[in-house]
């Protein structure tokens, strides 16, 4: 498929405008607090024999409107999960506000309804109710995402099990700055909602979503956040923001500042066999500590012309004040188990960055009864490393190593969507346009490696299709992405057509959601695409030691992944069931340098096939004042691989389980206890030689009515956050242990005035390219 073909379905796709002569029936539903109710079943049907005529699913503003294509009076029915079931007769027109009441047979005897965290099926995946819970009082958005089911908090950020990384959106805007969920209070969040199998609207490389919608506060003036946190671990880390907003009829101005500092401290303990025509060991020992401090900005508006209109401008700018990198690098070195060399390395390295700059703008409107948004992001950044490993040989010639790695990118992206209701469903058409341009040197001036110069530019346009249609117990929703992709590689400033790449995808995804008795379901299948990151492409050697280097592979093909998906939701019950089908995978991998074959060069390779099979299931009722949450999972998966020359099977499975505790105290106060476990297996190529055991246990206290908070917490409190991987490559062993200074005390101090959630919706563009960056 061209682009011409593509461009050509797009436009008649935009071009559909049905109007049908029936009778519109429409209203809102709200619950017993007058809050919107999102995602219910609202149903048309004949008075004499209950049979199907029309259907569709309340609105997240709890709107819902379809037609009675006869105009004669018929039976309107709204149901939802938890809710007492409303039959109304109807024939035309505006039904008005329809309120809902809670079922309190559906919740049973242990639920205490002002405490339970309901969690249900929406449209594309589980919605947790936040606002009026237990999960309202956790303190953060990084406590409350810790506690939705299926979610794992990791060093680095969160984890969808058996699914990655998510994307995660705030009021449909991409989070850029991780920091934002540490800032963003759990009081002012209304839901979570978890996207197991994003449909065609998501770039192809999304395997996760997670939604984060807050709560819209009322009223016009000033407002204002102050946030703290201390944490000790082996050292200090400070972090501070300040927020301020003010809102004036439709206008909404904002701005942040924050300041971070911090100190980590890594330990790595690494084994390795190199088999080669000599039989090579390495015992190393390797402890590196950071300092880095940051100073964030940013500053927006948006503006809301009606209820129909609005805009809306955000700049974002972080600079990097500071950033040392000191390590100490121990080596005992062996030739066929005889002592060899004993090398010790004392490296540094200092960053030198510019400000990076996000820009992002937006519009989002009602045309009759369609929605159109359109953003636009523009993103730049530009980091100089400047690096110097001191390495002391005891029995050869000494060696000092220094480097130069400057990278800088550029990005600009946009995307316009429309959606607009068709034969009783609703159809969405969109596109979005995505360049980038990085350039990345790496300069060696002794020359132990070699010198290079490489730029990648890439030019990605992509539209997709979704349509979704009531059905008398659910929904059926499909559509289709399409990608082309221009993939262009430089070396030394010369065009390699070898290495330069096009791509044209077509990625078809299919839903099926519903209700059966008091179980919600979900079946969905899609195909995307995980694309290798920039630094993966990358021709840089990285020198480690004179045994170790690392590099990227520019040959690097992308994966294209089939995911089967499964959801359930019963009372305070879910599960998940998915299978994958991953080609070209792409491993972590270790060859034999040309001439050395005493050194490993570590890199990535493609593979051909990899099945994976996720089973999860959670429960989180409500007792009293207690409120427990309690998942566990596997992810298995098979693979045979040729390596060190033999053929090994990868196919133990890996076990998790979570078992978090809140205890919501008179007197404002929250107690928590969450333990977190994870079993050895096989994930890829590696072979996980330890288990995981995570404890974290916090208070938290409210004072001011509400308007001061303090919190301490325990994080990793009996420090089993490490990990230990088994690898196997070409003609190579390595046994890694890694862990940090992951058991901390942290203080955080909140206080509040007068504050308001800022409504800016834009939800940016460009975001796989620039997380390949």
């Amino acid at each position: 498929m061209n682009i011409r073909k593509a461009i050509f379905a797009l436009s008649v796709a935009l071009g559909i405008s049905v109007s049908l002569q029936a009778q519109t029936v429409s209203g809102r539903l709200v619950d017993e607090e007058s809050r919107p109710m999102a995602f219910a079943n609202v149903v048309i049907l004949s008075p004499e024999d209950s049979s199907y005529i029309a259907g569709t699913v309340s609105r997240e503003d709890g709107t819902f409107s379809l037609n009675n294509s006869s105009g004669q009076e018929r039976l309107l029915r709204v149901s939802s999960v938890g809710y007492v079931t409303i039959y109304k007769r109807c024939s035309g027109g505006d039904m008005g506000v329809i309120g809902m009441k809670t079922d309190e047979n559906v919740l049973g005897e242990v639920v205490v309804k002002s405490q339970l965290p309901v969690t249900r099926l929406g449209d594309e995946g589980l919605i947790t109710n936040v606002e009026g819970s237990v999960l309202s009082r956790m303190g953060t958005a990084n406590d409350v995402l810790a506690r939705i089911p299926g979610l794992q908090r990791k060093k680095d950020g969160f984890e969808v099990f058996g699914k990655g990384t998510p994307l995660i959106y705030i009021n449909g805007r991409k989070l850029r700055d991780k920091e934002e969920l540490a800032q963003l209070s759990s009081e002012d969040i209304k839901s979570v909602e978890v996207i197991h199998n994003p449909g065609a609207r998501y770039d192809a490389s999304v395997g996760a979503v997670v939604r984060i919608r807050t709560v819209k506060r009322q009223g016009d003036g000033f407002g204002f956040r102050l946030s703290g946190d201390y944490n000790q671990s082996e050292n200090t880390d400070l972090n501070g923001q300040a927020d301020v907003n003010y809102r004036h009829g439709g206008l909404d101005v904002f701005g942040m500042v924050g300041i971070a500092r911090y100190v980590t401290r890594a330990y790595d303990r690494l084994e390795q066999q190199t088999f080669a025509d000599t039989l090579w060991t390495q015992r190393n020992n390797y402890r590196n500590d950071t300092d880095a401090r940051t100073l964030r900005g940013r500053v927006g508006f948006n503006y809301d012309f009606n209820d129909r209109h609005s805009i809306g401008v955000r700049y974002d700018i972080v600079k990097t004040l500071r950033r040392h990198d000191n390590g100490t690098f121990k080596s005992d070195v062996q030739a066929f188990g005889e002592p060899y060399d004993v090398l010790s390395s004392a490296t540094s390295m200092r960053s030198d960055a510019k400000p990076t700059h996000s820009l992002n703008a937006y519009y989002a409107g009602k045309i009759g009864k369609g929605e159109l948004e359109w953003d636009a992001d523009y993103y730049s950044s530009d980091n100089t490393d400047r690096s110097q490993n001191l390495e002391n040989s005891a029995e050869h010639d000494d060696r000092t190593v220094t480097s130069e790695n400057v990278v800088s990118n550029k990005l600009a992206a946009t995307k316009l969507s429309f959606t607009h209701p068709l034969w009783g469903g609703s159809a969405s058409v969109g596109g979005e346009y995505t360049f980038t341009d990085r350039h990345d040197d790496y300069i060696n001036p002794e020359g132990y490696v070699p010198t290079s110069y490489s730029r990648i530019r890439e030019h990605n346009l992509a539209a997709y299709v979704q349509y979704s249609h009531p059905l008398p117990f659910g929904q059926v929703s499909a559509g289709v992405r399409y990608e082309h992709v221009d993939f262009d590689y430089f070396d030394n400033g010369t065009f390699m057509p070898s290495q330069s790449r096009t791509y044209d995808n077509l990625f078809p995804n299919v839903s099926l959601s519903g209700q059966l008795g008091k179980v919600q379901f979900q079946l969905s299948y899609a195909a995307r695409t995980q694309r290798p990151s920039y630094s993966q492409l990358s021709n840089n050697v990285l020198y480690a030691n004179r045994f170790t280097w690392q590099t990227g592979n520019p040959r690097l093909k992308p994966t294209i992944t089939h995911d089967i998906t499964a959801v359930a939701a019963w009372r305070f019950m879910q599960a998940m069931v998915s299978y994958k089908l991953n080609r070209d995978y792409i491993f972590y991998w270790g060859t034999t340098v040309e001439g050395q074959s005493a050194v490993t060069l570590l890199n990535r390779i493609n593979h051909g096939r990899l099945p994976q099979l996720t089973v999860f299931v959670s429960a989180s009722p409500t007792i009293g004042l207690w409120n427990p949450s309690i998942g566990a999972g596997m992810l298995k998966q098979w693979l045979t691989m040729t390596a060190a020359g033999e053929e090994r099977r990868y196919n133990k499975p890996v076990f998790m389980a979570q078992w978090n505790n809140v205890f919501n105290l008179p007197a404002g106060f929250v107690v928590n206890a969450d333990f977190n476990y994870q079993s050895r297996g096989n994930v890829q190529n590696l072979e996980m030689k330890d288990e995981h055991y995570v404890l974290n246990i916090g208070v938290r206290k409210s004072l001011l009515n509400d308007a001061l908070s303090l919190e301490l917490r325990g994080n990793d409190l009996l420090h089993r956050m490490k990990d230990g991987t088994l690898m196997y490559f070409e003609r190579a062993m390595m046994y890694d242990k890694s862990w940090s200074d992951t058991r901390s005390v942290t203080l955080t101090v909140r206080y509040k005035f007068n504050t308001a959630r800022s409504k800016y919706r834009g939800t940016g563009a460009g975001h796989d390219a620039r997380g390949r960056m």
